[in-house]
C-alpha cells in the first residue's frame, strides 16, 4: 500500500478524532455538572447455553452488544460493521454483500464455492447460513430493530452445531413487550441516501402485544461510477417490513414473527490492472481508474428475504420448554461483467498505443450471472432444568433442511474457439437434511467451583444433481459438469469446562469440538487443468483448548483474556484450478473449488477491556480490544504455509461519552475504530491482507427521546485493497457522512 497515502488517512482520522474531541470537551465544560449516581458497566444477558445469562458470568470468550450500545453506535448496518467491534476477526469482504464471509480466530473461508461458512450464523437461535450465494453473511433485515448481538470466539460445536469452528454470531431481534413504546428515525447521508425507520410496540390487553417495523433506504449514487451504463456499481436501495404478535398467559408465551426484506446492494466493483511486463497483448500494461470502471454488462446484486418463526415457551416449573419453528427463504442475484471492459474502453487502449502490434484484444461482450434459491427450514426443542443442589441440566433435538437452487450463468459472443457458442448456464440441487441431538449437564462441586459437559450428535446427508447447459442446444457441455451424488455423515462434538471464581473473578479451562460440514464442488474444471479439482471434501473438523480470565481490576473496569490452541483435522481451504486466460496450457477462466489440505494447528491470545466512568461532568465508556493470531498447517502439500484470510493482529476501540449540556439537553458523541495488521489473502500466501485502521465518528444532541446527530463512517478515508487478483483489485469504501433525528417514545 502507498505509505503516502495512509499517512494522509492517518492524518485526517487524527485532526478530525482533535477536532471531535475538542468540541465534546467544550460542550462538557461548559456545561453544569448535574448530580448524578455513579455510572455501572452495562451488562448484557444472553442465550449462549440456551439459557439467559451475564456475559460476564459465562465461561468462554465472547463480545455482546446490547440494545443501548447499538443505538450508541447509530445502529448495525451490515456484517462488517458489526463485527468491527469484536477481537479476532476477520471480514473477507469480496466488495459484494453477498459473497462475501466472516472469520473468527483464523476459521477458513471458501468465497465461490460450494462449501459452507466456518462461522455458526444465526437469527434468534435459529442458524441460517446455507446456499451458494448470500448464506455466509446476514442479510439486511437481520441487523433491523435489534435487541441483542451475541458473538462466541471459539468453537461452539456443542451447542449451536455445524460450522461453529470459529465461533458463532446470533443476532437477536427485540420482542414484543407490554410498554407502549417504539421509535421514529430519518437519515440523509452523502451519495443521495436516504433511510427512514418507524417501530410500534402496543399492548393489546394484559396477554396481548404487537410490535410492529418498516425500514426503507434508498441510494442512488456512490463512489464507483460505471459512464458507459451511467450507473454506480454501489447504488443502494432496501425495504423491510416486520409484524410480530406476542401471547402470554401464566407459564405460557408464545411469539410469531413474519417478516419481508428486499434489497439492491453494491455489486461487484473491481479495478483491471494489467502491470507492464505480464501480458503479450499489453506489454505496457494497462489500467482502469478504480472509481471509473467502464463496463458494458451490468454489476449489481439482489437479494430478497422472506422469514417466519414461531416461538412456543412453557414453564414447567422445574424446567422451561422452548420450540423454535422456523422457515426462511433467501433468492440471491449477482450479475457482473466478466471481461471487466467495454468497446469504448478497448477502443481507448488501443488509441493510446497500448496494444502490441498485431495482437487482439480480447471480446467485451462476456457477462456472468449467479442466480441462488435457498429454503431453509429449521425446528429446535430444548428443555433447560432449574438449578437444583448445584446441578444444571438441558436437553434438545434440532432439525435443518436446506433445499438450494443455483444457476450460474457465463454468457459471450460465438466464435470458433467456444464452437460458436453463446454461452452456457450450469444447474444444481443441493438438498442438505440434518437432525441433532444435544444435551449438557453441570455440577457446582463447591460454590466457586463448576464442571460442565456439553455434547451433540449430528447426522447430515446431502444429495447433489449438477450439470452445465449450452444455450443454443440446451445439451449438455464440458466435462465435468454432469454431477449426481451424495453422502452421508454424522459427527460428535462436544465441550468440557471447569470454572473457578474468587475474589469476583472467573477462570476458566475448556477443550471443545465442532466440525463444519463437507460436501461438493459443483464444476470439476477443464481436462486441460494444472491443478485437478477433487469431485469431493470431507469434513473439517477441529478440536479447541482454551483457558481464560475474567473479572473486574477495580470496580467499573472489567476485563476478559483468553488463549487457545485449535488443532484441525482435513482443512477447508480455497483455491483455484490453474487456468488462465492467456495461459497456452489452459486459456480459460479459473474455476475455484475448495479441498482438504491436512492438519493444521492455530493458536492465539485475545483481550477485551470494558470501563465506565466520570468524567468532566458526563459518563465515558470505553472498550478495548485486541488479538494475536498464529498457526500454520501442519501437512500435505501446504505444509508450513499460513492459513488464508488470518491477520496476525487486530484490535477494536470504542468510546461513549454523554454529558448534560443544559437543564434539558444531553451532549454525546461516539468513537469507534479497528484495524489489522498482517496475514494473507490466499493458500498460495500472495498477496498479503493489506492492513488498514479505521475510525468511525458519531455526535450529537438529545432532549428526553428527540436525538439529532451527525456521523463519518471511515472519517480517516483510508484507501485500502479488499481484494487482490493477478488482473483485477477491489477496493474499500472511502468515507461516508450524513446526518440522523431519531425520536423514541
Amino acid at each position: 500500500m502507498d505509505w503516502r497515502m495512509t499517512a494522509r488517512g492517518i492524518m485526517n482520522a487524527r485532526r478530525t478524532l482533535r477536532d471531535v474531541s475538542l468540541a465534546a470537551l467544550c460542550c462538557a465544560i461548559a456545561g453544569p455538572a448535574a448530580a448524578q449516581a455513579a455510572p455501572e458497566l452495562e451488562e448484557v444477558l444472553v442465550t449462549a447455553r440456551k439459557r439467559e445469562e451475564s456475559l460476564r458470568e459465562i465461561p468462554a470468550a465472547g463480545t455482546a452488544l446490547g440494545a443501548e450500545q447499538i443505538q450508541a453506535m447509530g445502529g448495525i448496518a451490515n456484517t462488517q460493521a458489526l463485527l468491527s467491534n469484536v477481537p479476532a476477526v476477520n471480514f473477507a469482504n469480496t466488495s459484494n454483500p453477498v459473497t462475501s464471509e466472516v472469520s473468527i480466530r483464523g476459521s477458513g473461508t471458501s468465497r465461490a464455492t460450494a462449501a459452507d461458512a466456518a462461522v455458526g450464523l444465526y437469527r434468534n437461535g435459529v442458524y441460517i447460513g446455507g446456499g451458494y450465494v448470500g448464506g455466509r453473511t446476514f442479510s439486511k433485515p437481520d441487523f433491523f430493530d435489534v435487541g441483542r448481538i451475541e458473538v462466541l470466539r471459539g468453537v461452539q460445536g456443542a451447542l449451536n452445531g455445524r460450522n461453529a469452528v470459529g465461533g458463532a454470531v446470533n443476532v437477536v431481534s427485540a420482542r414484543p413487550s407490554q410498554r407502549q413504546e417504539g421509535f421514529a428515525l430519518v437519515e440523509a447521508a452523502n451519495n443521495k441516501r436516504f433511510e427512514g425507520q418507524l417501530v410500534v410496540n402496543q399492548p393489546i390487553n394484559e396477554n396481548w402485544a404487537i410490535r410492529l417495523g418498516a425500514n426503507l433506504m434508498k441510494q442512488s449514487e456512490g463512489f464507483y461510477y460505471n459512464p458507459i451504463r451511467d450507473e454506480y456499481f454501489d447504488r443502494q436501495e432496501s425495504e423491510v417490513y416486520r409484524a410480530q404478535v406476542r401471547y402470554e398467559n401464566g407459564p405460557f408465551s408464545a411469539n410469531l414473527l413474519l417478516e419481508h426484506g428486499r434489497d439492491q446492494l453494491p455489486g461487484l466493483m473491481y479495478q483491471l490492472m494489467i502491470p507492464a511486463g505480464t501480458n503479450a497483448t499489453y506489454p505496457r500494461g494497462v489500467f482502469q481508474d478504480k472509481y471509473r470502471v467502464e463496463w458494458n454488462h451490468p454489476s449489481s446484486a439482489k437479494q430478497q428475504v422472506n422469514y417466519a418463526e414461531l416461538v412456543l415457551e412453557y414453564d414447567l416449573g422445574f424446567a422451561a420448554l422452548t420450540s423454535t419453528t422456523s422457515l426462511r427463504e433467501r433468492r440471491s442475484q449477482n450479475a457482473y461483467d466478466r471481461d471487466a471492459t467495454s468497446a469504448e474502453f478497448l477502443a481507448r487502449t488501443a488509441a493510446a498505443g497500448l496494444v502490441a502490434p498485431g495482437a487482439v484484444q480480447g471480446s467485451p461482450d462476456l457477462g456472468g450471472s449467479q442466480n441462488d434459491y435457498a429454503r431453509i427450514l429449521f425446528q429446535d426443542v430444548h428443555i433447560v432444568g432449574e438449578k437444583v443442589g448445584g446441578l444444571s441440566w438441558l436437553a434438545g433435538f434440532e432439525y435443518y433442511d436446506l433445499n438450494d437452487k443455483y444457476q450460474n450463468t457465463l454468457a459471450g459472443p460465438p466464435t470458433a474457439a467456444n464452437g460458436r457458442s453463446f454461452g452456457t448456464v450450469g444447474v444444481s440441487r443441493l438438498d442438505f437434511v440434518s437432525w441433532a441431538a444435544y444435551g449438557s449437564i453441570g455440577y457446582d462441586f463447591t460454590e466457586t467451583f463448576n464442571v460442565t459437559a456439553e455434547g451433540r450428535y449430528t447426522r447430515d446427508d446431502k444429495d447433489l444433481i449438477s450439470t452445465r447447459l449450452d444455450f443454443g442446444t440446451g445439451r449438455s457441455t464440458g466435462t465435468g459438469f454432469n454431477i449426481d451424488t451424495g453422502r452421508e455423515t454424522d459427527d460428535f462434538s462436544y465441550n468440557v469446562t471447569a470454572s473457578y471464581k474468587v475474589d469476583g473473578w472467573l477462570a476458566y479451562g475448556k477443550v471443545g469440538a465442532a466440525y463444519r460440514a463437507g460436501g461438493f464442488n459443483l464444476a470439476l474444471g477443464d481436462p486441460r487443468q494444472p491443478t485437478p479439482i477433487p469431485p469431493t471434501f470431507n469434513d473439517e473438523k477441529a478440536t479447541s483448548y482454551e483457558v481464560g480470565l475474567k473479572g473486574a481490576i477495580v470496580p467499573r473496569v472489567f476485563l476478559s483474556l483468553a488463549a487457545y490452541r485449535t488443532d484441525v483435522d482435513d482443512l477447508l481451504v480455497q483455491t483455484d484450478n490453474g487456468c488462465r486466460v492467456g495461459l497456452p496450457q489452459c486459456p480459460v477462466q479459473a474455476t475455484a473449488f475448495v479441498f482438504n489440505a491436512g492438519k493444521a494447528e492455530l493458536w492465539g491470545f485475545e483481550a477485551e477491556l470494558n470501563a465506565v466512568a466520570e468524567l468532566l461532568g458526563g459518563t465515558a465508556r470505553v472498550t478495548l480490544g485486541g488479538s494475536r493470531q498464529g498457526g500454520e498447517i501442519k501437512s500435505g502439500p501446504d505444509k508450513g504455509k499460513k492459513g488464508p484470510q488470518r491477520p496476525d493482529w487486530t484490535a477494536t476501540f470504542s468510546l461513549n461519552y454523554l454529558r448534560p449540556i443544559t437543564d434539558e439537553w444531553d451532549g454525546f458523541f461516539n468513537l469507534k475504530g479497528n484495524g489489522r495488521w498482517g496475514g494473507v489473502q490466499e493458500i498460495a500466501q500472495t498477496p498479503e491482507l493489506y492492513d488498514y485502521q479505521l475510525l468511525d465518528v458519531r455526535a450529537g444532541v438529545r432532549k428526553g427521546g428527540l436525538e439529532l446527530s451527525v456521523y463519518s463512517n471511515n472519517v480517516g478515508d483510508e484507501s485500502y485493497i479488499v481484494f487482490d487478483a493477478p488482473t483485477t483489485r477491489r477496493w474499500n469504501i472511502p468515507r461516508t457522512y450524513g446526518a440522523q433525528i431519531r425520536y423514541a417514545w
